[in-house]
C-alpha cells in the first residue's frame, strides 16, 4: 500500500465530533499509521466518578503518511478534511509529534493549555529521562514540573509532567534564552 521512493510526513486531519477513537482504529485496520493523543479525564455523574481517556486536541488526528495517500485517508469514515494551506495539504513538524508520541508512550500526565508561541519564550533541551531530546519551555505547575510543547500547526500546547528524579540534567538553548534557567526559573532543579 505504501510506497518508500516520495517522503513521509504527519499530517493533522479534523474528523467529526466524537469520533477520534473511531477514525484511529480505521486508520490502523488500513494499515496507517496513526497517532491520537489522549489524556486521563475523570467524570463525575450522578453515580460514579470514572476516569476516562479524552483525545488531547478534540476534532483531530495525526496520520504519518506520503502526500499521495492523503486522499485515500480522507475517504475514511469520519474524517472531514486534512488541514491545509490552501490547497496544499500542511506536514505537521516530525519533532514536534514525536515528542507528543514520547510523551504519551512514557504514559507522562499530559494537560491542554492554550497556545504558547515556543519563539516568544526561553526554550530548555530535557538531556536525559523519558524526554530525551525533547525541547520545550520549562514552568511550575501546582507544585510540579512541567515541560509546555507546543503544536504550531494546530496552535495548541500541552503541559507534560516531567519527573525530574529521571532527568539528569537540563541545559538551555543559548540562542533562545537570554538569561540563564537558574535566574528565570527560580526554585527549579534538575538532579
Amino acid at each position: 500500500m505504501h510506497s518508500t521512493s516520495e517522503s513521509r510526513d504527519w499530517y493533522a486531519f479534523r474528523v467529526r465530533p466524537r469520533h477520534e477513537k473511531l477514525v484511529s482504529m480505521s486508520l490502523r485496520g488500513k494499515g496507517y499509521e496513526e497517532f491520537l493523543p489522549l489524556t486521563k479525564s475523570k467524570r463525575k455523574w450522578a453515580d460514579r466518578s470514572p476516569i476516562i481517556e479524552m483525545p488531547l486536541f478534540p476534532g483531530y488526528i495525526f496520520c504519518d503518511t506520503e502526500r499521495t495517500e492523503i486522499g485515500k485517508i480522507r475517504c475514511t469514515r469520519g474524517i472531514l478534511d486534512v488541514i491545509r494551506a490552501g490547497s496544499m495539504p500542511l506536514p505537521a513538524n516530525r519533532a514536534e509529534i514525536e515528542g507528543l508520541r514520547k510523551a504519551t508512550k512514557a504514559e507522562l500526565e499530559l494537560e491542554s493549555l492554550p497556545y504558547i508561541d515556543p519563539s516568544t519564550a526561553g526554550r530548555l533541551r530535557i538531556i536525559s529521562g523519558p524526554l530525551s531530546g525533547l525541547d520545550g519551555i520549562l514552568v511550575q505547575v501546582r507544585g510540579k514540573e512541567r515541560l509546555i510543547l507546543s503544536v504550531d500547526l494546530l496552535c495548541r500546547s500541552v503541559l507534560v509532567e516531567v519527573p525530574l528524579s529521571s532527568v539528569a540534567c537540563v541545559s538551555y538553548v543559548l540562542s533562545e534564552l537570554p538569561t540563564p534557567p537558574s535566574e528565570r526559573l527560580s526554585g527549579v532543579t534538575a538532579t
